[in-house]
């Protein structure tokens, strides 16, 4: 199991020093829900009060605490997917299968005011196959990925009347990323076929159906490659650390939200989350040749990575909480996930040490992720003054198209059920967790044959203290 931990911000002396692990794919990179308040009731979160999680929603709930309280939250997340991949009658598994997640967050209100920090892991995505598999073939003995985007929050919340709320708030925002990717040059009939390396490069003569790659290193490979059909083309930028990722950048990002109370039962929400700006990622690593018949790296070449604008979408999110009994609240959100303007494609420059000369490689993937409406259903029901249960539906389309489709980013779950409860241990403590299930989803890249497979689930566990 691998506990991939980013590395950890510290905003606040009145915040614990947690740090946001690699989140695996929910609706697509971006979690179904923060805090298991939010995802027992399917990630409904635009109009109800969730405690300190509501900075990483709409920030304008956070009003919703009563005059003079201030509540501190520490929770663990442990997201568990179940990936696997196969090619014709070739298959392989992901070992990464449990990626833990822990975030704090603190507010108080003062008046009309609220305000306070946070740390909230917001999402991402991984994977591990072996140096037995095919993928970890082509990779030169593993192949993986290993995303994750974490932020810290500072938000502030002000209740100008009876009914209307506004709140905004602040992120610095930071992002990992780990990757060994593996292609062979040409495939087995020496041709080069979508997903080979040789399709992306003119060079060999690419039609460039998945991206491009150029550069004077990509020229410079056609030289050195003396038998394309049994060599692998391999980037890999991966420290294989629980603690950090090798490519790394960071930035801000933004959100606002209100709330309003139609009547004592009935309240709206909305609230807007920026694209982020990230700087693009860097770090060292190195770009390989891998002999497919022995498993040997036939050449290593030492270099720099960059990603270049790798950014975390825009959503806007809008949403009801309906008091239908005074012990029952129903609630529901829609949130429109805009992935056409961060995941158009994956830009990757590698400049190799000057011993080589310098030479560069510019590589485009092809994403195309459509944008993304995600419907959110939840109930919350008192069963006593201690016990609150929860229930939910989470419901979205994948946005990953077929034809670009990478088992490396399989970000195709879709439909997620979920539930939880709250417990009042005391007067000041609760303990609150929730758990989501997707179940599978296939889906087959149009161009490659490649088919990915994908299920998790998703609990999170919360200790609340109130004072």
């Amino acid at each position: 199991m691998r506990h991939l931990l980013n590395r950890t911000l510290l905003a606040s002396s009145v915040v614990l020093a947690l740090g946001t692990q690699q989140a695996f794919a929910t609706n697509g990179m971006v979690m179904e829900g923060y805090g298991p308040l939010s995802t027992g009731m399917g990630g409904a979160a635009s109009a109800l009060d969730i405690g300190t999680s509501g900075m990483a929603n709409n920030p304008a709930t956070l009003t919703m605490m009563e005059d003079g309280e201030q509540q501190v939250d520490v929770a663990i997340g442990n997201l568990r997917p179940d990936v696997s991949t196969s090619a014709g009658s070739a298959s392989a598994s992901s070992g990464g299968d449990s990626y833990l997640m822990p975030a704090a967050g603190y507010v108080r209100k003062q008046g009309k005011l609220s305000y306070g920090v946070g740390v909230f892991s917001q999402g991402g995505m991984g994977t591990e196959y072996g140096a037995n598999t095919f993928l970890g073939a082509a990779a030169g003995g593993n192949a993986r990925s290993e995303l994750g985007v974490g932020s810290v929050i500072l938000p502030v919340a002000y209740e100008v009347n009876d009914k209307l709320s506004v709140g905004g708030a602040l992120d610095y925002v930071w992002g990992n990323l780990d990757m060994k990717l593996g292609m062979p040059v040409l495939d087995s009939s020496g041709k080069p076929s979508p997903g080979t390396f040789g399709d992306f490069a003119p060079a060999f003569g690419g039609n460039q159906v998945l991206g491009s790659a150029s550069g004077t290193l990509v020229s410079g490979l056609a030289g050195m490659v003396t038998s394309p059909t049994t060599t692998s083309a391999a980037f890999d930028f991966s420290d294989d650390s629980d603690f950090s990722g090798k490519t790394s950048g960071a930035g801000v990002s933004a959100k606002l939200g209100a709330t309003y109370k139609v009547n004592p039962r009935l309240t709206v929400g909305g609230s807007y989350r920026m694209k982020t700006d990230m700087d693009d990622f860097t770090g060292d690593g190195s770009m390989k040749l891998v002999d497919l018949t022995t498993g040997a790296t036939a050449a290593t070449i030492p270099g720099k990575y960059t990603i270049k604008d790798f950014q975390f979408p825009a959503a806007t999110s809008v949403g009801v909480a309906y008091k239908a009994t005074d012990k029952t609240t129903v609630a529901a959100d829609v949130s429109q996930i805009n992935w056409s303007n961060s995941m158009k494609d994956f830009k990757l420059n590698f400049t190799a040490d000057p011993s080589f000369g310098g030479a560069t490689a510019d590589v485009v993937m092809k994403q195309e992720w459509d944008d993304q409406t995600v419907v959110k259903l939840g109930v919350a029901h008192d069963v006593s003054n201690k016990l609150t249960v929860r229930g939910g539906l989470n419901l979205a389309k994948n946005p990953v198209p077929d034809a670009y489709l990478n088992p490396l980013f399989p970000a195709i779950v879709e439909n997620h059920v979920t539930g939880g409860f709250t417990y009042a241990v005391n007067k000041a403590g609760k303990v609150s967790t929730s758990l989501a299930y997707a179940p599978e989803v296939k889906q087959t890249n149009s161009n490659t044959g490649l088919t990915s497979i994908h299920s998790q689930t998703n609990l999170q566990l919360m200790y609340s203290y109130e004072f």
